[in-house]
Order: structure tokens, then sequence, then C-alpha cells
């Protein structure tokens, strides 16, 4: 089956349209405030299959919150770090030179698209297409963050004014996976944000004295605007010049500091629930701020390289499945299987010494272009 039978179109007539099912959306950016209220909209919304208004909101807070953003970052990095190759058994030269390409352009880009489909619960991409040489290679996958999309028995589809749009699966890639992690941390948002901004008024509010002043009674009105001016700028003035006739006090507040301990240990507390949603630990984040023992480290980076595991099973999926449908349309069909794992952490000293003894003792050849990769060598 080649692409031009999967658009009913004649092969050898006319190169079969790639233009898309025209997705609607909204004129402007929906940004939603990250208040409870809108949080108990967005989940109600999404129980009821509607989901634009949970991913507005997980937009809000991967952009705005930078811990989110730092989290989500340190786990994205590592799993663009990871392997990626597929089995070439079966596969002609030119099969296995499209695919190597697809990996090289669009490698990272997958990883980005994994994790925003775990991140968010929702993976819609439109694959745009170009015709190179008589194969179709895809050039660019198109966001659509103001599409109205929907959730039904399981699967996910655009809709125009409630009505689903058809989309063929050789053009769109639509995805839905359950519990999606920033489901259960938009509390935490919420309460950081809240925290951050109140301790921010706090500071504002407390960081200095307020200055009183008393003037005796019989002082002219002008005398009155110019001492009025003077407190003004007594937050900057290191110097002030008053009459006998007034005094100016520097009022006090106790137990300011702990008042202020309560929004930073609400912030702390956020930050690191958030944190251990997305990196499965805060010691990630935190290890070189506040230190931490070997003990602990070691405990925290098998948690990571869970993580990074289960990342690595999926990112294999999610290319695999994308993978068939490319070999579908541009040769015909047949099984292709990826590979991701994560990269090696062991040094290339030990490397070579392992390689060397499999070479010498066990009689294993490795192709020429596993040392240039592996070790750097300049290619002739």
């Amino acid at each position: 089956m080649s692409i031009l039978s999967a658009f009913n179109r004649k092969a050898g007539k006319e190169k079969p349209s790639l233009t898309a099912a025209e997705i609607p959306q909204s004129s402007f950016y929906i940004r939603s405030q990250i208040a409870p209220n809108d949080i108990l909209n967005a989940k109600s919304y999404r129980n009821m299959g509607q989901l634009k208004q949970i991913l507005a909101l997980y937009r809000t807070f991967r952009e705005e919150d930078d811990g989110v953003a730092s989290a989500c970052d340190v786990r994205t990095e590592a799993l663009k770090a990871a392997v990626v190759s597929f089995s070439r058994e079966g596969l002609s030269d030119a099969q296995q030179q499209y695919f190597e390409g697809i990996i090289k352009r669009f490698g990272a880009l997958f990883c980005d698209l994994l994790l925003e489909l775990k991140f968010t619960g929702v993976l819609f991409r439109q694959i745009q297409y170009e015709i190179i040489d008589g194969l179709y290679w895809p050039v660019g996958y198109l966001e659509y963050p103001n599409a109205d999309i929907r959730l039904l028995e399981g699967k996910i589809y655009p809709t125009k004014s409630g009505t689903p749009i058809p989309i063929s699966p050789l053009k769109f890639i639509a995805l839905y996976r359950p519990k999606e992690v920033f489901y259960s941390i938009l509390r935490y948002t919420a309460f950081f944000s809240f925290a951050i901004n109140n301790w921010a008024q706090f500071t504002e509010t407390y960081g200095k004295p307020p200055r009183i002043a008393k003037y005796k009674p019989g002082t002219t009105q002008a005398e009155k605007e110019q001492l009025w001016q003077m407190l003004q700028n007594f937050g900057t003035d290191l110097s002030a010049m008053v009459s006998e006739n007034v005094v100016i006090d520097f009022a006090d507040f106790m137990n300011k500091n702990a008042n202020a301990d309560l929004y930073r240990t609400l912030c702390d507390y956020c930050d690191d629930r958030i944190t251990r949603r997305i990196m499965g630990n805060t010691l990630t984040t935190k290890a070189v701020s506040t230190g931490g023992s070997y003990a602990q480290a070691s405990i925290h980076e098998m948690v990571r390289a869970d993580i990074l595991a289960g990342d690595c099973r999926d990112l294999d999926l999610l290319i695999t499945e994308h993978f068939k449908v490319l070999n579908t349309i541009n040769f015909g069909g047949g099984e292709i299987e990826v590979t991701v794992r994560p990269k090696d952490k062991i040094n290339l000293l030990e490397r070579i010494q392992i390689d060397t003894a499999l070479h010498n003792n066990i009689g294993i050849d490795f192709p020429d272009d596993y040392w240039h990769s592996t070790y750097g060598v300049p290619v002739d």
C-alpha cells in the first residue's frame, strides 16, 4: 500500500493532496489565570470531555512558573540525550537513509512531543509534508494551541461548534494519555502563585518601617504639605531637615520575620511537591544549594534512571508507530522497530577497554561508523 492508494489517488497520475482539514482556532489566545475557581472550572470541563480550558492552564503555568519549567526542562533534556536507533533488518538502503534523516532532524522534537503527551495528557499535531525525490518527508508538526479539543471514548478530536472534524491518521497525530502529570500539581501551582504574590506584597509593606509624622497645633497648610512630601522621600533620602515643631517616628512590627517565614515555607513546600511529581524527587534541583549525602544522591539518581527508562520506553513506542505510517506511505509498509535507550554513562577509557577485549578475545568486529561516533575519530 502506497500513499497514493492511501489518499485514494491513481498511482503515477497525480500526487495526492496533503492539505489537511482546517482546524478552527480562537481569534485570541486563551490565557487562563491560575486561581482556584479557574482550576475547578477547567477540571469540570475536562470531566465533560472539553480539554481546551485545562490545556490553557497547563500552558500558562508551564510558561510562567520557572519551577515547573525548570523541572520539565531537566526531564526533557535527559531524554534528548538518549540514543535512538532502529532495526535495519529487511530495510533497503533508501529506507535506512530516509529514517536516519528523520531521526537526525526531528529526534529532539519527538522527545518534546512525548513529554507534552505525558505532562498534559494530549498530543495533537498536524504533520506537514514535502515531496522530495518522490518521497514524503515530514517538514513540520504544526500545533493548534487554541483548537477546541474534545475527548470521547478515550480518543481526542478537534471540533467546530462542538461538531467533530474528521482527521486522517496519515496527516495528524492525535493521542490521549490519562493521569497526566500536570493534573495533580495544579493546586500547588495556585498555592505557590498566591504565596509568592502575598510574600512580595508583605515584603513591600513591612520591608521598611512606616514613617509617622506628628505636628503641633497651628502648623500651616504649607508646612503640612512640605512635611508630607518629606515623608514620601524618606524611603530613598539619607537625610532630612525638619522643624522643631515636627516629630517623626519610625514604627516597628514585632514578629514580622516569623510572618515572612510562613510564605517562604509554603513556597518551598509547593515547589517541592511540583518538582517531585515531575522529576520523581527534589534533590535533582536542590542538591547544589542545600547539599546532600552520597547515599541520598544515589537513591535519587536511581529514581531518575527509572523515570528516564520509562520515558525511553514510551518514546520508542511513539516513534515506532509514527515510522510505521511513514514506511507505509513511502515504501508500501512493513515492520520497523525503533529502540530508545538511555545514554551509557561509562567513560571512554572503560569503554575502549571493553571494546578492545570484545574484539581481541571474542572476535567481534565493530563497523567503522561505531568508532567514529563513539570516540570522535575523524573520518578520512
